[in-house]
């Protein structure tokens, strides 16, 4: 094909189809920076609150949050120590430092995960953005090839 405006109706079929799959894929990965950007929000709140409990000791009483603005007053038995899931249903005991740690290293990994999926659903969107320039280029190209074979057949015959 040496122009936009010589692709076949196929091509054209091919490359909505193409354009389509890509949809879905820019959705799926829509999905998942949204997944994503929860678990760093997530992640920086426990960071915080660990950060709020240094130097906290045992017996300081707090409020925790249940839902609909609905709080309960209780005693930190444990203030220096946080159990945190560990993965398949398993938790264990970690100090503030190790969680806090942990806990970065998880927001490290979520954040190169989410630089890396938004920089996949750019190079998607790109590549839709070329798809879609080219069909347009020749759907145009094909109407005004229309337009001109119409117009070169010369007056309408019985009029």
């Amino acid at each position: 094909m040496s122009s936009n405006q010589e692709l076949s109706k196929e091509d054209i079929q091919k490359m909505s189809t193409q354009f389509q799959q890509l949809q879905y894929q820019a959705d799926a990965l829509s999905q998942q920076l949204n997944m994503v950007s929860a678990s760093l929000a997530e992640s920086e709140k426990a960071i915080n609150t660990i950060t709020g409990f240094e130097g906290v000791e045992d017996g300081h009483e707090i409020l925790i949050p249940i839902g609909s603005g609905t709080n309960i007053m209780a005693k930190l038995l444990k203030p220096d120590t946080v159990i945190m899931e560990i993965g398949a249903g398993i938790s264990m005991e970690k100090d503030l430092d190790n969680a806090k740690k942990s806990l970065e290293i998880q927001k490290e990994e979520l954040t190169k995960f989410h630089q890396t999926t938004q920089n996949n659903l750019e190079q998607i969107a790109t590549k839709m953005h070329e798809i879609e320039s080219v069909v347009t280029t020749a759907i145009k190209g094909q109407q005004a090839g229309q337009i001109a074979q119409q117009t070169n057949q010369g007056p309408i015959q019985g009029l």
